[in-house]
């Protein structure tokens, strides 16, 4: 699939779920996550398909829900799907789903990685509701052997315990093994109209299982390649070779089906 088939179906769809991550997608991936901000025209666009007809918007991510609530609060009419599927948020904000927190094991965990930051600088530990997230982007290169190591002792510790543990971009978090994006995805799809055509475009591992879903159930999965995930483990419909060709897709989607003005393809990679 090219561009511009995607643009036809998409814009042909009489029913239409258009689901994006956050971080790497609309919003470049930034050294620290809180500086992370979604572009301007994508919102813009997002906002223009959330109000078109037959169209539905969700923005599905790690972050907490009230995280991407905040950073996506201009749009109105939107999906969200926040820790990968274990909190979702109908358009209007009512929070449909939250999963049950396995705290016991993610206290213990959080122990064990705030000893690794103890000893690696710049190794940063987010506690979330539902998981763990250990960030080491901005570890030098002579501490990462360290880091390396004393993350795959912690990886096992969180298997252990019951956890499925996803390494990203520069990131490895474990949460509860129930919950994942293409859930998500199911979720939504079972509130919408029989026949909707699912689209969701992500960047990285945690984004697979719902590119996997939505081809699996006759939609288009679209990946955004990056330097540090040139490819997914499974096969998307379109690969994007950047953030901004995949907002300049979104743009001219919203023009078909929200009215905003037209605007160039973007390239496929």
């Amino acid at each position: 699939m090219d561009v511009g088939q995607f643009i036809e179906r998409a814009a042909a769809a009489p029913s239409l779920l258009l689901a994006t991550d956050f971080d790497g997608t609309i919003a470049e991936i930034a050294a620290v996550s809180g500086g992370a901000a979604a572009a301007p025209v994508a919102l813009e666009a997002l906002q223009a398909l959330s109000h078109a007809p037959g169209t539905a918007v969700a923005v599905v991510t790690g972050r907490t829900i009230y995280d991407v609530a905040a950073r996506t609060a201009t749009l109105d009419a939107v999906w969200r799907v926040g820790e990968h599927g274990a909190e979702i948020a109908a358009p209007g904000g009512a929070l449909l789903y939250t999963a049950e927190a396995p705290v016991e094991a993610l206290d213990a965990l959080e122990r064990d990685a705030d000893e690794i930051a103890r000893r690696v600088p710049a190794f940063w530990v987010q506690r979330k509701r539902c998981s763990i997230a250990l960030h080491w982007r901005l570890v030098s290169a002579e501490d990462r052997p360290a880091a390396f190591a004393a993350l795959g002792v912690w990886a096992e510790a969180a298997r252990q315990r019951g956890l499925v543990v996803m390494e990203g971009r520069s990131i490895h978090e474990a949460r509860d093994a129930a919950h994942d994006k293409g859930g998500a995805l199911a979720f939504m799809l079972a509130r919408l109209p029989p026949g909707t055509v699912m689209v969701y475009a992500g960047d990285d591992t945690t984004d697979e299982p719902a590119i996997a879903y939505a081809r699996a159930h006759g939609g288009v999965g679209v990946y955004i390649a990056s330097s540090e995930r040139p490819a997914p483990r499974v096969e998307p419909d379109l690969t994007l070779d950047e953030p901004e060709a995949w907002i300049a897709l979104l743009r001219e989607l919203a023009a078909r089906r929200g009215g905003l003005v037209s605007t160039a393809a973007p390239r496929s990679a």
